[in-house]
């Protein structure tokens, strides 16, 4: 299945070309619910895990007499070289696989929270023998708002370009005035949805101080975004007009509907305050401790 994002109002190169230097490509994911196979890129679905290697578990838990208990991570997503090779995978790589604790915590460089996350980085063909079956950290049911559902990928290669923040100093200033000017709304910036690179939206926390590596203080980059909803609507009511972000193939199905909302919000996830985050990872080293900032 194909799924496209609508253009622009804005063009840079024809519009307001001091916006080209800071673009980034960026691959938007078009998750949908699905079956995927423990071989493909997909988000929520089960991983080609090595069935020696012990599952990965987050002990910082306590039930309500103080009990210390453990929760089994849950898969967020898989992705291979085959299908993203936009990734920038470690020498001898070809498969990267993300987990995290569903339940809420402090990070521990730079200051954010969200979920512990963990980036595990294999090489497809050594494992042969995965398990038939994966923990399932829904037991504890009052995590599932960050238990992502299955879903199949349909990857769109895509342009982003940075929010204010991340904007040279008056560049953000001059563009807001240039679509005001022009009675346009920015729908050019911080592309919404799942999504590989790119930049992310700071609207909550607004940008850290240091977006830095915490073990080799070299720049952090966007690895992966995760949000609530795939698109917004134009003015939260049922009938308004599509959201720039709402695939041109999708637009015939009704907000309210179990498909269009399958389709507005597919992986099930309620992520911050029903908004968006960023898993950041090394420029230098993709494989040191990702960073994760939750809006």
């Amino acid at each position: 299945m194909k799924l496209t994002t609508a253009p622009s109002a804005v063009e840079p190169a024809r519009d307001f070309p001091e916006l080209l230097p800071h673009a980034r490509p960026a691959v938007r994911l078009h998750p949908r619910r699905g079956t995927p196979g423990p071989r493909d890129s997909h988000i929520g679905g089960p991983v080609l895990w090595p069935a020696a290697e012990p599952w990965p578990e987050c002990a910082d838990h306590k039930d309500v007499n103080g009990r210390a208990y453990t929760l089994p991570m849950a898969v967020v997503a898989q992705f291979t070289a085959a299908d993203f090779p936009e990734i920038r995978f470690p020498d001898g790589t070809d498969l990267v696989q993300l987990l995290w604790c569903p339940d809420w915590h402090d990070q521990p460089h730079p200051d954010g929270w969200g979920q512990a996350c963990r980036l595990f980085w294999r090489r497809a063909a050594e494992i042969t023998d995965p398990p038939a079956e994966q923990p399932d950290p829904g037991e504890h049911g009052e995590y599932d708002d960050m238990i992502p559902r299955a879903c199949v990928l349909h990857p769109e290669r895509v342009t982003d370009y940075p929010g204010d923040e991340e904007l040279p100093a008056g560049l953000g200033e001059r563009f807001e005035a240039w679509l005001a000017d022009r009675g346009l709304t920015d729908d050019l910036t911080t592309v919404p949805g799942y999504k590989l690179g790119g930049f992310l939206d700071w609207c909550t926390t607004g940008l850290p101080a240091a977006l830095e590596c915490g073990e080799c203080r070299a720049p952090l980059e966007l690895f992966l975004q995760c949000d609530t909803y795939e698109y917004y609507l134009g003015s939260w009511a049922p009938d308004s007009a599509p959201d720039r972000f709402r695939p041109l193939e999708e637009r015939h199905l009704k907000t309210g509907d179990e498909a269009g909302d399958a389709s507005r919000e597919p992986v099930g996830m309620t992520v911050g305050r029903g908004s968006h985050a960023g898993l950041f990872v090394c420029s230098a080293d993709p494989r040191h401790p990702a960073s994760f900032f939750t809006q």
